[in-house]
């Protein structure tokens, strides 16, 4: 564990909950991930977007993807986003995953949304496969599906952004990340000893073994490929920590990594940067393809 963590883990119990509780200093919640799921079901109904729903990548009921493609490019191969919901790997689902792929369709890209099963269901290892298996999916299928295999941003949030580290450090070792054109970590959780000490292992079981080989922050980036770290300004603490250390302790790596605070923007509300065409998280993004 990086010395910079240490303080985390001495706060006493009640305050290190708080703080690996994003959704109690958050303005709105509710209201945000509310929204979430009404664009989500709003471009799937779209004309002018092709939606192709719960396909399936493993033989599990949650392993499934959405995808999004514009119906003006069918016979296009495009660039891709694809993202990883949050939800500390024991809530949430890709029913809110779909709230920037309309933004991104206009754009000309194609829109991914990844499922996946929660713990304790399985184990945090079992649901990292996962993800590597959905992407193994997209590789195999991805110009049948209208998407350039050489690019594919994967963007991950909360957990979702742990899960996407997981993938860029190869810490199970598939070496599906090298085949990434990007990787974009939002509010993510690098190092799991701080979540593992919290409520979130009450349904999470982290042992010992999945907390060395589960923490990006205990691997080095096993591809060099470009790395965007965003975070709001109005996170708790505990999530500065974890975006901070792992830009530092990664740079030195990687060719290419940029980072964005974004001002007034919290756990929640952040994810809000992929829905505008300018900010410094899309200019990152477009950069890397």
């Amino acid at each position: 564990m990086h010395p910079r963590f240490t303080a985390s883990m001495s706060l006493a119990q009640e305050e290190l909950d708080f703080q690996l509780s994003p959704s109690r200093s958050a303005k709105d919640a509710a209201g945000d991930l509310a929204r979430m799921v009404a664009r989500t079901e709003s471009v799937r109904a779209d004309p002018a977007i092709t939606s192709r729903i719960d396909i399936a990548y493993g033989t599990r009921p949650r392993q499934r993807l959405d995808l999004y493609h514009p119906a003006s490019a069918q016979n296009s191969v495009l660039p891709c986003l694809v993202f990883i919901h949050g939800g500390f790997w024991q809530e949430g689902d890709k029913s809110v995953s779909g709230f920037a792929a309309k933004t991104f369709c206009d754009l000309g890209w194609a829109y991914v949304s990844i499922g996946y099963t929660l713990t304790p269901d399985i184990s945090l290892t079992a649901l990292t496969e996962e993800i590597y298996q959905a992407l193994a999916c997209l590789n195999t299928h991805a110009s049948g599906w209208g998407i350039d295999p050489q690019r594919i941003v994967l963007a991950g949030h909360s957990a979702g952004g742990h899960l996407a580290a997981c993938v860029l450090a190869d810490v199970l070792d598939r070496g599906i990340g090298d085949r990434l054109a990007g990787t974009v970590l939002i509010s993510g959780v690098f190092e799991l000893a701080p979540i593992a000490k919290s409520y979130v292992n009450d349904m999470a079981g982290i042992d010992a073994r999945e907390m060395q080989i589960l923490s990006p922050l205990r691997h080095v980036p096993a591809s060099d490929i470009p790395v965007h770290v965003l975070i709001g300004a109005e996170e708790p603490e505990a999530f500065h920590l974890q975006s901070d250390v792992l830009r530092d302790v990664w740079a030195p790596h990687l060719s290419q990594l940029t980072s964005h605070v974004a001002p007034g923007r919290d756990h929640f509300d952040v994810l809000e940067e992929l829905n505008n065409a300018t900010s410094p998280t899309m200019r990152a993004i477009n950069a890397m393809v």
